[in-house]
């Protein structure tokens, strides 16, 4: 390759024009981040050198997405650091609150913008200036022209980035990371919130009616005596708003004694998922929760925070004077919610069977309750445990296997967004479990569907001990 000869005279001018350039990056991308909060989203916003301009939104854990935003050699970086769901308030997850949501997050942004352009610009003279003087050693007087061209240098590569920016770019963003399923959850999102106040108001109606027949079934003075229990069992909940408040009036209107959930509280595992699950700590109520593979440490330890949530980790505990032991699914521990080779997912599944028979096995007595998100860790304890509860699979089962119950409540949030992409309806469904006494016998089972788009619901009593124990008659 022959190398084009700059001439003599040219030498020094162009070595500083390019001191004065590296200096200016190298400043932009070493001090220019800075981070700035808009209505409860704390985000990190950073220029770098590109070959072409992007801009691209960080979203830990779940991803990124990135656009063709621009012209000019830079690419806008900006990560979500925290979310604050209190100051975002639930007005934006309606679809009458989100428009305005979004237009007071555009207004907010501008003062934002604005400071971190002139930041920008700031930093770039200077460290030009500071770069020339430590390469050349001028007279302090003399690093006031490099400055200025520094100045000048970022003002212009960043003007031309900001003349040419297009939002409309963000139309057909290019999706990395679990954020992928981004583009089939926005589609599905318009459909959603459309039919949501739907949902609601054949909720309050169907759970009244539920109420006066569990009153007419009381009534009848089936199974439920002074000192029984009753618990409550959920799954796959899914970040669904009308789950929680189908759960809140099975707890309240049918006076159970604990919340079992056995995973997928959430769809992603975010910091702001955990906006809807406040209320749990109103229950009043012990609430046992195995996470699933659709929730997150952030999630669990969110969790633990509620003072009538305990979050089996692996040890056994007692709650309600039943025995319990269980533990996080695999995958709520990584960054995705489900693994690509089923070898491997063979393996960390038998890995999480043999930590909890270990556990097991160090205990003088044994667990009432194996709890756990996958199935197919739970059946692997039937003929072990009196009772085996699972969730996952989103369909309702409940089956005896070799002296052992085993119970899958279905999803108490009908699968949340996935719900709205089935062809069947996806029902609401979860089951009270209704135990004799202190002798932590399983009397039967009461399985609660709730079919919202048409608003009917099934209930049906399943008996599971033969025969009752005394004093519980039909």
């Amino acid at each position: 390759m022959k190398w084009i000869a700059v001439p003599r005279m040219l030498r020094l001018p162009l070595l500083k024009v390019f001191v004065i350039v590296v200096g200016a990056v190298l400043s932009v991308c070493l001090i220019g981040p800075n981070v700035y909060d808009v209505y409860g989203v704390s985000v990190r916003a950073a220029v770098v050198p590109a070959l072409d301009g992007r801009t691209v939104l960080e979203i830990p854990p779940v991803g990124s997405l990135s656009a063709a935003t621009h012209a000019g050699p830079l690419e806008l970086r900006l990560t979500v650091t925290g979310v604050r769901p209190e100051e975002i308030g639930g007005a934006a997850l309606t679809s009458e609150g989100q428009s305005e949501f979004l237009n007071q997050i555009e207004n907010g942004t501008q003062r934002p913008l604005v400071h971190f352009l002139l930041r920008q610009i700031l930093i770039g003279g200077g460290g030009a200036a500071l770069l020339y003087w430590l390469v050349f050693r001028p007279p302090a007087r003399r690093v006031l022209l490099p400055g200025l061209v520094g100045v000048l240098f970022t003002g212009l590569v960043l003007g031309t980035a900001l003349q040419t920016y297009s939002r409309d770019a963000f139309r057909e963003p290019e999706y990395h990371g679990v954020i992928a399923a981004a583009p089939r959850v926005l589609h599905l999102a318009g459909e959603f919130f459309d039919k949501i106040q739907d949902f609601q108001d054949k909720t309050h109606l169907v759970v009244r009616n539920m109420q006066m027949l569990y009153g007419q079934m009381d009534r009848l003075d089936l199974l439920d005596k002074p000192g029984d229990r009753k618990v409550l069992v959920v799954a796959d909940i899914h970040n669904n708003f009308v789950a929680l408040e189908f759960i809140s009036s099975l707890v309240h209107h049918f006076e159970v004694d604990m919340v079992l959930d056995a995973g997928d509280l959430t769809d992603f595992g975010s910091p702001v998922e955990t906006h809807l699950l406040t209320q749990i700590a109103d229950w009043g109520i012990p609430y046992v929760f195995a996470p699933g593979n659709h929730d997150s440490p952030e999630i669990m330890e969110f969790m633990r925070g509620l003072p009538n949530v305990r979050v089996l980790d692996g040890g056994m505990i007692e709650v309600a004077n039943l025995r319990l032991l269980g533990s996080p699914d695999p995958w709520a521990y990584g960054e995705t919610v489900v693994v690509d080779n089923p070898e491997e997912e063979a393996e960390r599944l038998q890995a999480q069977a043999d930590e909890l028979r270990t556990m097991m096995e160090l205990k003088e007595t044994p667990p009432d309750i194996i709890m756990v998100h996958n199935p197919i860790v739970g059946r692997q304890f039937l003929g072990d445990v009196p009772l085996v509860i699972t969730g996952h699979t989103h369909s309702m089962d409940i089956a005896t296997d070799d002296g052992s119950t085993l119970v899958n409540p279905g999803s108490a949030g009908a699968a949340g967004f996935r719900g709205l992409q089935s062809n069947a309806e996806v029902p609401y469904s979860a089951i009270i479990l209704h135990y004799a006494g202190t002798e932590n016998q399983l009397l039967a089972a009461d399985i609660i569907k709730y079919q919202a788009l048409s608003g009917s619901f099934t209930v049906e009593r399943r008996l599971l001990a033969d025969p009752l124990p005394d004093n519980h008659w039909l």
